[in-house]
């Protein structure tokens, strides 16, 4: 009990300190209105409304590109909705890309979603951790040793990867890759672009965390 209550603290505390590190003062693009005048925005707006959320505000901000955030848009919602490899896995994949990248956007968005798909708290606060703790199974640690690699300069050596391909088939270590690519360049762009976390967030919601 003693452990969990440490994970609960450490998890709302790096949410929290994710969520002030940058503010609608900081952002270097201000997010586009809520009702744009772009058709191809306008109807991607009004999917994610027609799906009960609302636009956040790295849609805000990608959507000075209209054309490329529609390609992204579908990217990202093909990896979430149509991917075969179970989600828990993504999220894991996603969640270590994250830290291994410095997406505090995408930190704060996924760790609702990564506990809604099965990721305990107590997982979640030691995923930087990973290698030293008791609380990953092989086929976990598997994937979180595949993102450690694929961040390295060198790459993913061949010992890394058979680890991997024990535990998932071609198909699914296809989508585990794109989707830990995909993150990388996510979280470099809300970096980059310091696109400011959402207030829910501050509050451990997401209006994107059903798993």
């Amino acid at each position: 009990m003693r452990k969990l209550a440490y994970a609960s603290l450490f998890v709302a505390l790096t949410w929290a300190a994710q969520a002030d590190s940058f503010g609608t003062e900081n952002a270097r693009l201000p997010p586009v209105a809520d009702q744009p005048s772009d058709p191809i925005v306008a109807a991607i707006f009004e999917g994610i409304r027609r799906r009960g959320a609302e636009p956040l505000n790295m849609h805000k901000t990608l959507a000075y590109s209209p054309k490329v955030f529609k390609a992204y848009v579908d990217l990202a919602y093909a990896l979430r909705a149509s991917a075969k490899v179970p989600r828990i896995y993504r999220e894991l994949i996603i969640l270590r890309t994250a830290q291994l990248s410095h997406g505090d956007y995408e930190l704060a968005q996924h760790g609702p979603m990564a506990l809604s798909c099965g990721i305990s708290k107590t997982q979640l606060g030691e995923i930087e951790q990973w290698k030293t703790s008791s609380l990953f199974d092989a086929k976990q640690r598997s994937v979180l040793a595949y993102a450690d690699a694929m961040a390295r300069f060198d790459g993913v050596d061949d010992a890394t990867y058979e680890a991997l391909s024990q535990n998932f088939d071609a198909q699914e270590i296809v989508e585990l890759t794109l989707t830990a690519a995909f993150y990388e360049g996510v979280s470099r762009t809300t970096r980059t672009l310091r696109i400011p976390i959402e207030e829910s967030t501050r509050d451990q919601k997401t209006q994107y965390g059903n798993c």
